[in-house]
């Protein structure tokens, strides 16, 4: 099973649209997203775009969760699970938190085959902490609030027979 990553869109509605034309990312079962969508209509694009299943957590940037969750009940494919999400996806097990240092914890305890996460933008696919696969998928938004820098717009492709990983560069 092949299941898109993607995190910290951040409303870079440009560079969601092409990540979404994509042949690799639609030809993906499942697509798992870290956190900081930000406003309710990316969950539009998103849910007209991609029509496998979604599961997000949510981020620091989401403010109306409200608004978030009324525009996903729209969307049966789209599933917001809160802060948290644990799974099963692919024969692996797969938990996703926005937060590194969360994440990080859940990874540690070396439960899951694989944990996801989002919030610092850094980019990376191919860690593992206590046989636990650790993913940040980077940005999709392309840019470093902390340094104040453009950087690659990333997304990320796993594949769950292999756990290996492939990342996409806008």
């Amino acid at each position: 099973m092949k299941i898109a990553i993607v995190s910290d869109i951040h409303d870079h509605i440009n560079n969601l649209q092409r990540a979404l034309e994509m042949p690799e990312l639609q030809a993906t079962s499942t697509m798992l997203y870290c956190g900081d969508l930000c406003s309710p209509f990316i969950i539009k694009l998103l849910g007209r775009a991609y029509t496998q299943p979604i599961h997000m957590v949510l981020g620091n940037n989401d403010g109306d969760v409200a608004a978030l969750i009324q525009v996903s009940n729209n969307y049966p494919n789209i599933h917001i699970h809160g802060e948290y999400y644990k799974g099963e996806l692919g024969g692996k097990s797969f938990a996703m938190n926005h937060y590194p240092e969360k994440a990080k914890i859940l990874a540690e305890h070396g439960v899951f085959d694989v944990v996801c996460y989002g919030h610092d933008h850094n980019l990376m696919d191919h860690e593992t902490i206590n046989n636990t696969l650790f993913i940040n998928p980077g940005t999709l938004m392309g840019f470093h609030g902390g340094s104040l820098k453009a950087i690659p717009a990333t997304f990320l492709i796993l594949d769950t027979e292999t756990l290996e990983t492939e990342v996409f560069t806008l």
